[in-house]
């Protein structure tokens, strides 16, 4: 192609978009098998010429790869749809730099996450929930399992690495960096479901069938979509509101994502990349975006919920799978609870490791404490603040560490406001930049007033 013999970047960039352009506006006219052609020839010269091509460029292509396959995603069969995934996910296991595979699979799973609402195709809501059920159930699965793999062996050479020259840190922080992109996005997917009532998170409405646990909202960074105008009154009742947050959290992944994302070395492997994210502060090579987009899998990570994930196997009991989850992000937290406690606070870049630590202990209290248990004591379930008091042991120490961090935060709060007082830094908002404490704090003080609700219930 001659975007590879131009001299000029622009040039290049422009006649990408323009391909893109003309594969939405000429694809019936086109023909599958020449879409298809095409979109494998870029492919391959994105492959072949990752190091000549500019970044935006290279970028720009790599997404164009990503639309081309979503809007040829219903038309073409199973078996040629899972080739393309496995292209992808073989690249990815490669480490090539830059990763083409990490690139455009990154940017397929925005383009099927999109739907009707960010979409360019103008094309009916079918074909979008239909491109988002078919990529979700297998596709993704496969693309997320890749990038563990370089998330893992990136970990691997970071140790090996820890008493050798930093020869190559770049490339093992790019790589660990592209890869927790992918997961981020995972982590934030509004799985689609066999429920009726419930509509695509990209459409038109609320789900009718609220009390059933199931809401059309986006779990993008635990936000809404949703205009307060529109919400009915009743919606604003404190049960309303609380299911509302649970809902727009940690989405609720299916049954075939169980051993995946239940596996300890998994969830254990996130809190270790935020510690190598967090050690290459040190280096010249360091991206700020590599620890933020780490904590954030942290929290999403932290709220993992539903029936079908906790799922009882023919060895575990669903209890059992719950109480080895739970055992494993409270030892990981703890971990983190402690080392935020030995920080100043108000120290430069310690907003967002503070902040998040709340937000996973937050996240994790107030979900593990709405899932029933399993287990029956007498005609009763047994509660779930008791499960966690009796089927995690470190549940007391957890709590215990949780209720110090709190005081501690409450502390430094106060400290803050009186500190304002004195010095009338601002009328209205004081030291601005250390008021992420007070977030922190209003993080952790809901989730202790969750627990001593459920005390009370108990």
């Amino acid at each position: 192609m001659r975007i590879v013999n131009s001299n000029v970047p622009t040039a290049k960039f422009f006649a990408v978009r323009g391909i893109k352009e003309a594969v939405i506006t000429r694809y019936s006219v086109l023909g599958l098998v020449e879409i298809l052609a095409l979109r494998d020839e870029l492919f391959q010269l994105a492959m072949e010429n990752s190091r000549a091509l500019e970044s935006f460029v290279l970028d720009s292509l790599c997404w164009v790869v990503a639309v081309i396959t979503k809007r040829a995603w219903v038309d073409i069969p199973e078996d040629q749809r899972t080739l393309f995934t496995q292209k992808l996910c073989d690249d990815i296991v490669l480490h090539n730099t830059p990763c083409i595979g990490m690139i455009t699979a990154t940017y397929l799973i925005d383009e099927i996450a999109g739907g009707s609402k960010c979409s360019q195709f103008r094309l009916p809501w079918e074909f979008h929930y239909t491109c988002k059920i078919t990529f979700e159930n297998t596709h993704m699965l496969q693309i997320f399992e890749a990038a563990l793999k370089v998330i893992h062996r990136q970990l691997q050479r970071s140790t090996e690495m820890q008493h050798t020259p930093v020869s190559g840190s770049h490339t093992i922080a790019y790589e660990r960096r592209s890869a927790l992109h992918i997961a981020d996005r995972v982590f934030n997917w509004a799985f689609t479901s066999s429920d009726e009532n419930k509509v695509i998170a990209a459409s038109f409405g609320h789900s009718k069938n609220r009390s059933a646990g199931t809401s059309a909202k986006t779990s993008q960074h635990s936000g809404s979509n949703a205009d307060p105008d529109d919400i009915d009154s009743e919606e604003h009742s404190g049960a309303a509101i609380f299911e509302d947050e649970l809902q727009n959290r940690t989405p609720i992944f299916p049954r075939n994502w169980q051993t995946l994302l239940l596996n300890k070395e998994v969830l254990s492997m996130f809190f270790l990349v935020y510690e190598a994210a967090l050690n290459d502060q040190m280096h010249a090579y360091f991206s700020p975006g590599s620890s933020h987009l780490a904590l954030q899998c942290l929290v999403q990570i932290s709220g993992i919920r539903g029936k079908d994930i906790f799922a009882a196997t023919t060895t575990k009991s669903s209890d059992s799978l719950r109480a080895e989850f739970a055992q494993v992000i409270m030892r990981s937290q703890l971990q983190m609870i402690r080392h935020v406690c030995s920080m100043n606070l108000t120290s430069e870049g310690s907003e967002d490791i503070v902040v998040a630590t709340t937000q996973m202990i937050r996240r994790f209290i107030e979900t593990q404490l709405e899932e029933p248990s399993t287990t029956m004591v007498g005609n009763q379930r047994l509660h779930a603040l008791a499960f966690l008091v009796i089927g995690v042991p470190e549940a007391h120490e957890y709590f215990g560490e949780v209720s110090k961090f709190i005081c501690m935060l409450l502390n430094s709060a106060a400290g803050l406001l009186q500190s304002d007082m004195l010095q009338r830094i601002d009328d209205d908002f004081g030291d601005v930049d250390n008021y992420f404490v007070m977030q922190a704090f209003d993080e952790l003080a809901s989730a202790w007033s969750t627990v001593i609700n459920e005390i009370r219930e108990w």
